[in-house]
């Protein structure tokens, strides 16, 4: 006559089978699983430039206008180089702090102005050479940067080459402001320049 199973037994049975059934991954799952990593990944990376093109527009909304935002930008990083400029030889780890946020700000600027601006400059203001300049000299700007990060912050050519960048910053900054901006937006009518706002701030926040 066979023993009967305990109740214990069945109850660790069960209570094995239970183990398996909360843990087991079948094929379908694991293709559920990863297929949402990835939208979360997808999303994480589309969701700041949608963001910032709807920033964009209500600052556009509320009358913010484009190159008032690019020359706000300059500005900005102008004063980050003064402060710079205003630190001891001692102070390596600020000025290498203060540096990569410099070098955060000009990309971010960068991008939206060789994305979206110096196209239009090109095409809509009709300057060509003009807009392969300011390529140009972005491209310096670059260099120059590289240069800084990669050299220690107490060596003597340090501070001279800041300030070299500096300046030219400062006067690629006025071209903009006082020739090759004022141009663009006369070439553009009014619905163009309040959705360039948009524009901007989606480049700008693939970075930023």
């Amino acid at each position: 006559m066979a023993q009967r199973p305990s109740r214990r037994t069945n109850q660790r049975q069960a209570g094995n089978g239970g183990n398996r059934g909360n843990w087991d991954f079948n094929g379908r799952d694991m293709m559920l699983v990863g297929a949402g990593a990835l939208l979360g990944l997808a999303t994480g990376r589309i969701a700041p430039p949608f963001a910032g093109r709807a920033m964009g527009s209500i600052r556009a909304m509320a009358g913010t206008d484009p190159f008032d935002a690019l020359a706000q930008d300059h500005q900005k990083v102008l004063a980050l180089f003064e402060a710079i400029e205003a630190t001891d030889n001692s102070a390596t780890m600020r000025r290498a702090a203060m540096l990569f946020q410099l070098k955060r700000m000009l990309t971010a600027h960068a991008l939206a102005e060789e994305d979206i601006i110096y196209p239009m400059i090109r095409d809509d203001a009709h300057r060509k050479e003009q807009a392969i300049k300011l390529y140009r000299d972005h491209a310096e700007v670059k260099i120059k940067l590289f240069e800084l990060e990669h050299k220690p912050k107490d060596d003597p050519s340090w501070m001279p080459e800041l300030r070299e960048l500096h300046h030219m910053i400062e006067s690629h900054a006025r071209e903009e402001e006082q020739v090759e901006f004022p141009k663009l937006r006369a070439a553009l009518d009014e619905t163009r320049c309040a959705n360039l706002m948009g524009e901007v701030q989606r480049e700008k926040s693939l970075l930023l």
